[in-house]
């Protein structure tokens, strides 16, 4: 039988949380980046309680840190980045994707606020002739801050939500994602969900709100188009795989679903790639731009999903927000290693979302490496769905994925 030796912070760099500190101050305050300070500290520590995103939990102590022999002998050798085309194409090469990672939301609006936590897999299991790849997720866990408590319909919810992982997932030669590929097998497992669902809760009402999921099941297109605001997806998959052109900078047009309320909003960005790896031997791709959205501030604040007005937008009329994106990733492959997500929109009540993923894994040498190709049958590319019934799903998936929203409103 082996042996696995308890965790302890001293076998680690360590820096002792203050009264005060800050992620941002730390960081400061040590001369660290930010974001691989939270990366590097998310990859080392004991548990999911202990990982930090734009705040440190309450209960942590002790903050772990990348010692000065290990950040030399990265920073002895940077790999240049190995770009495909006289364009300056970053290649997405998921053939050797195969880690687990660790997403944390917090959610921001107006004053109330709520945390989640979820551990995932990511997995590459093949790529078409059209270079478009199939990519499996698959849902571990899922932790909620402590202040947050579930009704029945929510718990309800959530054990439905099982259905949908494993999830396999169609992504583009960009690295963008495009669509759902294994509804049968999803279909499939509902039915046995349902079976225990049905033996934990009772009621006509819950019947009759199952009975109302299952119609919904019958409409990939749906499932689709309202899994395009599942926020690990966006941001994980946000077609950074592009051409850079000389420069290595240029404006690209992102879009991203900010809150249940705003739904998917328009920022227009400075893209921008440096043109070898850090000191952590990873790629570095940036994103920081404002909204760029023609709807108002009535638009906005009443959910309208596009403009109601064909005339510009007066100034009095327009909303401020903010974009910023640090992408991490693996040389090998060019996908993700980590990242850090923020968008914000400033109405009466803001909407704010912060995204934090870390991969739990190793990290690998530089050894640059294609992968063979497999066919996917074209039914596996996207569809565009049917917009009547979407706001339907949107809701079920923003709350079945990150169990915060009131669920309710997806049975009636």
């Amino acid at each position: 039988m082996s042996y696995i030796k308890p965790f302890s912070y001293n076998d680690f760099l360590t820096y002792k949380i203050q009264d005060g500190d800050t992620p941002e101050s730390v960081a400061e305050k040590l001369d660290i980046d930010l974001y691989t300070l939270r990366s590097y500290h998310n990859r080392y520590c004991e548990s999911v309680e202990d990982c930090i995103g734009s705040n440190f939990p309450n209960h942590l102590e002790y903050l772990i840190i990348q010692s000065e022999e290990e950040k030399k002998e990265k920073e002895a050798y940077r790999e240049k980045i190995h770009f495909s085309t006289k364009d300056f194409r970053l290649p997405f090469l998921p053939a050797r994707l195969d880690k687990k990672y660790l997403a944390m939301y917090e959610i921001e609006s107006g004053s109330e606020k709520h945390s989640v936590k979820e551990e995932l897999s990511v997995k590459w299991l093949a790529t078409d002739t059209n270079n478009y790849s199939l990519i499996e997720i698959d849902r571990k866990a899922i932790y909620i801050n402590d202040n947050y408590s579930k009704n029945v319909s929510e718990e309800l919810a959530e054990k439905t939500a099982a259905i949908f992982y494993p999830l396999q997932t169609v992504v583009d030669p960009d690295g963008k994602w495009v669509g759902i590929y294994n509804f049968d097998a999803i279909r499939d497992r509902w039915y046995k969900i349902k079976r225990n669902i049905l033996e934990e809760f009772n009621g006509k009402a819950v019947v009759e709100r199952l009975k109302a999921f299952e119609n919904k099941l019958e409409h990939s297109d749906i499932i689709t188009e309202s899994f395009s605001y599942d926020w690990f997806l966006r941001a994980f998959f946000n077609g950074i795989n592009v051409e850079y052109k000389e420069e290595l900078t240029f404006q690209n047009i992102i879009r991203f679903p900010v809150s249940q309320k705003i739904g998917e909003a328009k920022f227009l960005v400075e893209q921008k790639i440096l043109p070898a790896v850090d000191k952590y031997n990873l790629v570095n791709i940036t994103q920081k731009g404002l909204l760029s959205d023609n709807r108002s501030k009535n638009d906005f604040e009443n959910g309208f999903p596009f403009s109601q007005y064909d005339s510009e937008v007066t100034d009095s009329e327009k909303v401020q927000g903010t974009f910023e994106a640090y992408y991490f990733l693996d040389p090998n492959t060019n996908t993700i290693e980590s990242l850090f997500l923020e968008c914000e929109i400033k109405l009466n009540v803001p909407q704010k979302v912060t995204i934090t993923i870390s991969n739990l894994d190793e990290q690998g040498k530089l050894t640059l490496a294609t992968g063979n190709d497999l066919y996917i049958s074209e039914e596996s590319k996207s569809q565009k769905g049917e917009h009547g019934l979407l706001w339907v799903l949107i809701v079920i998936v923003v709350i079945l994925i990150l169990a915060i929203y009131g669920v309710i409103k997806f049975y009636f």
